[in-house]
């Protein structure tokens, strides 16, 4: 799994790529922790649009991650449009939590997508 964080225009985007496993979950975490040090109130978009495979360890960091966000007044969203992704949220009702958003700037801007479930 390969990651990318970067801040543009107040908010920070992480982009996972591969897989995102039991063995590439602490990488995660460690760019999820990265993403929100520093930041006073953090906006954190996790675009998983190239991610292949995803089980539920990486459920955790992201929760995590987003409760941090929540906890100072930020948000994080989720990015994916594979189908895979959003039926595993479904199934762990974290849709509520974590929508779909189709785009990076989508999900800057707040608008959710119905898409693939």
């Amino acid at each position: 799994m390969g990651t990318i964080a970067d801040l543009s225009q107040g908010y920070r985007v992480i982009r996972a790529t591969g897989e995102l496993d039991i063995l590439t979950t602490p990488l995660l975490s460690g760019k999820l922790a990265d993403a929100l040090r520093g930041t006073h109130i953090p906006h954190l978009v996790v675009d998983l649009t190239d991610v292949a495979f995803m089980d539920c360890s990486a459920l955790g960091p992201l929760c995590t991650a987003r409760a941090r966000c929540l906890d100072r007044a930020g948000w994080l969203r989720l990015v994916h449009s594979g189908r895979a992704i959003g039926l595993l949220l479904h199934i762990v009702d974290l849709t509520g939590a974590f929508p779909r958003y189709a785009t990076v700037d989508a999900a800057r801007q707040g608008v959710v997508s119905a898409g693939p479930r």
